[in-house]
């Protein structure tokens, strides 16, 4: 951590709706170069199937990589396959 920067705090996670924490799974276990952990679920949209958005804590796989908040839209199409939409990062 830098002098006047933020430190995120440590997060104990949050319990995700069956449907959204398996979309979750999905996507960050095909992801590399990150770890990913939900705190905040914030809601869905429905479109060609749906969007859930969600806060999560990322960490770099790196050594002495700092966290960073970022949010992620994931789609979960119609046949139940997930993808990912989006991931963007929070200055903090």
């Amino acid at each position: 951590m830098f002098f006047g920067g933020w430190e995120l705090d440590e997060f104990r996670g949050v319990k995700l709706p069956q449907k959204v924490a398996s979309a979750f799974t999905a996507v960050t276990g095909e992801l590399v170069g990150a770890d990913y952990q939900p705190i905040v679920y914030l809601g869905k949209q429905a479109v060609n199937g749906t969007n859930y958005c969600l806060l999560a804590v990322q960490k770099l796989v790196t050594a002495n990589a700092e966290k960073r908040l970022v949010k992620m839209v994931i789609n979960e199409a119609p046949d139940g396959t997930a993808s990912l939409v989006s991931i963007t990062g929070f200055a903090i």
